[in-house]
Order: C-alpha cells, then structure tokens, then sequence
C-alpha cells in the first residue's frame, strides 16, 4: 500500500511536472511568435524607411540638376515687380540652389511617403478605416499643394507690393537677398499647404465621434474670428488681402461641417462596441 502510495504521488509528480512543462512550451512559443511578427514589422518598416530616403535622394539629385529653372520659376513674383536679387558671398547661390533641391526633393517624395505609410498600416485597418485612408494619402497632397501654389499665385505677389511700397516711403532703398526671398517663399508655402491640412484634421475627429458637426457649428461665431484673425496675420494690412483669404477659408470651413456629417460613426455600432467593452 505504501508503495502503491508512493507510485501515485510520483505519478501525479511527473503528470504536474509534463503539464507545466506543455505551458512552459506553449508560452514559449507564443512569445517567439510575438517576437518574430515584431521582427517582421520592424524589417517591412526599415524597408519602406530606405525606399523613402532613395526616392528622395533621386529627386533631391534631378532637382539639383534643374535648380536654375526652378529657381527662375519661383523667382516669378518678385521679378513681375522689376525688383532684382543680389547674394551677399561667394557660396551664397549654391547653398540656396542645395536648399532649393532639398525642398524639392522633399516636396516631391511626399506623395511617395505618405504611400508607404498607407501600406504599412494597411494590414491593421478594417472596415470604414480601409475606406477613408486611401482618400486620406490623396487628400492630403492635393491640399498641400492647393495651399503652396495659393501662397505662391496670391498671397506673395501682395505681400511683396505692400514691403515694396513701405519701402518706398523714405530715403532707404531695398536691396533683397536671393536666399533671404527663397525662405519668405518657402515659409508662406510650407504655411498655407499646413493650414489647408485642418480640413483633414477636423474630418478625423469627427470619424473619431470625438465631436460632431453640430458641437462644431455652435461655436461658429468663435471659428469665424479665428479664421480672419490668421488672415490678418498672413496678410499685408489692407482689408481686400484679408478678406481674399478668409472668405475662402470660411468656405472651406462650411464644406467640411457637411462633408463631417458623412464622416461620423454609427451611433448603433458605437453602443454596441461601447456594451461588448
């Protein structure tokens, strides 16, 4: 009877013993798995990140390559004026055609970039999110580049009319610098290609339920004074400049309030989410 007893007792042992050492493996297992998906993340990520830098090598390289035309080309404004550009030092040009280039190059791998960014989260997108992110990876270049070429077409021949005739007011003459002028540029482009991004943003927020157009529209009156107030800042002191550029932004403003009501989650699937949490 005592060895039957004793048999059992190691039997038991080494049944608890295999069962422990199954969970050991099975845990194991799940963590290598774990491991070798972060892994496989991480590898598609470097992938995409070096496909990125290539591309915008190249482009970098060819718009090097044709920077004088670019650079006659953003030129234009200040040139319509009859107003000339001077350098100041000797490598003053060609660092402001290798920023040039850089600029370019970045503006033209962005498209590419957001592309790959769209890729790299797509396996993790589902049902309406698979819908709004390809919309979103052309929407967003697009009102980049509506904002740069608004900033370049409208808002920097103005503001340049409005330093030319401050100048004009006294006894000293404006000598403008060719790398000083390409940053104005770049600053008013690179601003006016961000703020066409809010649009974009709000619309995230209300696809999020974060808020929705109705909660939005009560604070208009707030909206519309902010709208015009950065219209004031971005824009020479004179009330048409300011109303060219708020009056379109309002209007953007309104088309996202009725594009949002489209954007909102289902208020059922919401509560059904909300109850299965």
């Amino acid at each position: 009877m005592a060895n039957a007893g004793k048999s059992g007792n190691a039997g038991g042992g080494k049944s608890a013993s295999g069962g422990k050492s199954a969970l050991d493996g099975k845990s194991a297992s799940g963590e290598k798995s774990a491991g070798g998906e972060w892994a496989e993340h991480l590898e598609e990520l470097r992938r995409r990140i070096i496909a990125a830098l290539v591309v915008f090598t190249a482009a970098a390289s060819v718009s090097f390559a044709f920077s004088g035309d670019i650079a006659a080309f953003l030129t234009g404004p200040v040139s319509d004026l009859g107003v000339k550009l001077y350098t100041f030092n000797p490598a003053e040009k060609f660092m402001a055609y290798v920023h040039l280039s850089v600029w370019t190059g970045a503006l033209v791998c962005a498209p590419f970039c957001l592309l790959q960014v769209g890729l790299f989260v797509w396996p993790a997108l589902r049902g309406r999110e698979r819908v709004f992110t390809p919309a979103a990876l052309i929407a967003v270049p697009a009102l980049f580049i509506a904002g740069a070429a608004a900033a370049y077409y409208f808002l920097s021949p103005v503001a340049l009319r409005f330093f030319l005739r401050f100048a004009a007011a006294d006894e000293i003459q404006p000598l403008w610098g060719f790398r000083e002028y390409l940053g104005l540029l770049y600053a008013l482009m690179l601003a006016f290609g961000l703020l066409l991004q809010t649009p974009l943003l709000l619309l995230f927020v209300f696809a999020t339920g974060i808020v929705t157009p109705r909660q939005v529209a009560r604070a208009r009156p707030y909206i519309i004074f902010l709208i015009f107030l950065a219209a004031a800042i971005c824009t020479p002191p004179d009330v048409i400049s300011q109303v060219a550029l708020g009056a379109p932004l309002y209007l953007l403003f309104e088309l996202t309030l009725i594009a949002g009501r489209f954007f909102q989650p289902d208020k059922k699937r919401m509560s059904r989410r909300n109850h299965s949490e």
